[in-house]
């Protein structure tokens, strides 16, 4: 299931469930442009913050006090997927 496209992810095993993630960093940084946050989870990683360098199958989920979007990492970009979300009270998760 990890480093693979979404396209080929949902015919493997249809589409991706917040089951199948884990949190990795819960915190507040200073964008939400997808390509910065990228980048930024790639080379400068925040304090606190346990994963690997973000790869392809990874999800980002933004969330301010108005709810929550997920992004799956693919192949070029990142697509919004339709997890639900648990209730936050930070502004941005990976």
């Amino acid at each position: 299931m990890r480093f693979i496209s979404l396209a080929d992810f949902c015919k493997e095993f249809g589409e991706p469930q917040m089951s199948d993630y884990q949190t990795v960093y819960d915190g507040e940084v200073e964008t939400n442009n997808l390509e910065a946050l990228y980048t930024k989870f790639n080379i400068d990683h925040p304090p606190g913050y346990a994963g690997h360098s973000l790869s392809m199958s990874d999800v980002l989920e933004l969330y301010d006090e108005n709810g929550s979007n997920f992004f799956y990492c693919d192949r070029f970009g990142f697509q919004e997927i339709g997890f639900t979300s648990s209730e936050q009270t930070q502004t941005m998760q990976l």
